[in-house]
């Protein structure tokens, strides 16, 4: 490892920005890393840029995050047509009170909680680099430390990448829907609502989904929304204290425009005696949800962002079950926070150990059938760590659930807001 990062330091750096590193001896696999930065105080963020090969297109198909939590809030890799540094004499600048990217901007890929890499379907790519339909020009490292670093450590933090120059079917693409919520203290239940009706005439297939909320969090859901028939189908359901990795959705949705999408993040601040909004530090809360899908590669649109106010037939369509929570799993809770170290998950026997990739997939490939009326997103997050457990999960939500109904249907109009404001913002 010492070796690798030798290596890596000898990488010449120029203009604030680091040149792309070639791929690892006799592999694909080419190494980012925050190049020994020191986060000056708490809440500090901090990016690197990585300078792409302008000739060369290529395409990523495979995210594995190097570091953990203990450090690292959360990580973001954006692709950008231009960066911008506070000093041209340094590889890093401080991008929470500076813009990440000049130009157009695009999240690539979105991490925290000791999370899963993803591996993307079968013929399936994020554009990058050279001179046809891909913008992006650079590939920037954001890494958001909640707490500064014991006195002389120097952090790596970074991702591998698999990547190739053969051109694929289907270019790899986010929506990213956001809430903004605005929540009183001593509440069990505040939501933060967005809608978005999609205006892509090209279609995209959401096939994984990341949640991303801070520590007052409980539940996240999305629906896909008919609004002639006003009829919802859950897209995903995570719990944002578990691992916050791309888990795979409940089917493989096809969208475009004339599709809505309704998101909610719900919070609970029981024990909180101060209003807590909307924001950047660990203090704050936030409401993200990262749908990863792919899209014909010609035509296709590599980036979304998209979130308005509900109108007040989507408010009603919320199934009442949003707000409920997934079953407790203290597994994932302890992994979230420890990671392999974690006692429980080196000594269980009939525990898997958490992957440290997630394989998705497309439509048509071998996979479990998935049906309207089950719990995956539960089964998805539960199944990268205990595949045994999923079946029980799945029979106890199936039995609870006319009981759930009846009890949250009484408590859904005293219990939760709909909070009547959007913001536009690119980072978790």
């Amino acid at each position: 490892m010492l070796i690798v990062f030798a290596v890596f330091y000898l990488v010449a750096y120029c203009d604030g920005y680091l040149e792309m590193p070639g791929p690892l001896p006799g592999t694909n696999t080419y190494q980012l890393r925050m190049p020994g930065v020191i986060p000056a105080k708490d809440d500090d963020y901090i990016c690197t840029a990585f300078k792409l090969d302008p000739e060369k297109e290529m395409y990523i198909t495979q995210f594995k995050v190097e570091g953990s939590a203990e450090k690292a809030h959360h990580m973001i890799l954006s692709g950008c047509a231009g960066v911008f540094t506070s000093s041209p004499d340094t590889p890093s600048w401080n991008c929470g009170s500076h813009a990440t990217c000049t130009g157009s901007t695009r999240i690539l890929y979105a991490w925290a909680k000791n999370a899963a890499g993803t591996k993307m379907p079968p013929e399936v790519g994020f554009r990058i680099g050279g001179t046809g339909k891909s913008r992006v020009k650079y590939l920037v490292v954001q890494v958001h430390y909640a707490t500064k670093l014991a006195p002389g450590e120097r952090d790596y933090t970074g991702l591998d990448l698999e990547i190739t120059s053969q051109p694929q079917k289907y270019i790899g693409g986010i929506l990213l829907m956001v809430g903004s919520p605005e929540i009183p203290p001593h509440t069990a239940v505040v939501n933060a609502d967005s809608c978005c009706p999609l205006d892509s005439t090209i279609p995209i297939n959401v096939f994984a989904t990341r949640v991303h909320a801070h520590a007052l969090g409980t539940v996240i859901t999305a629906y896909k929304y008919d609004p002639h028939t006003h009829e919802t189908e859950l897209i995903i359901k995570g719990n944002p204290q578990w691992p916050q990795a791309f888990y795979p959705t409940t089917r493989e949705f096809q969208m475009a425009k004339g599709d809505e999408i309704l998101a909610r993040c719900t919070y609970s601040s029981l024990g909180k005696s101060t209003y807590t909004y909307s924001g950047g530090s660990g203090a704050d809360e936030m409401c993200n949800i990262y749908m990863m899908y792919y899209t014909d590669a010609g035509n296709g649109t590599e980036f979304q962002q998209c979130g308005y106010v509900c109108n007040p037939e989507q408010n009603k369509a919320y199934p009442a079950d949003s707000i409920q929570p997934l079953p407790p799993n203290p597994v994932l809770e302890a992994y979230a926070i420890n990671g392999k170290m974690n006692h429980q998950l080196r000594t269980n026997s009939s525990l898997d150990e958490h992957p440290e990739i997630i394989t998705q997939q497309r439509k048509g490939e071998n996979q479990p059938a998935k049906t309207k009326d089950s719990t995956p997103v539960e089964a998805a997050q539960g199944d990268t760590v205990n595949k045994e457990s999923i079946g029980t999960q799945a029979e106890t939500a199936q039995d609870n659930k006319e009981k759930l109904n009846q009890q949250l249907q009484k408590k859904q109009e005293d219990h939760f807001w709909s909070f009547l404001f959007f913001y536009r913002r690119f980072f978790s």
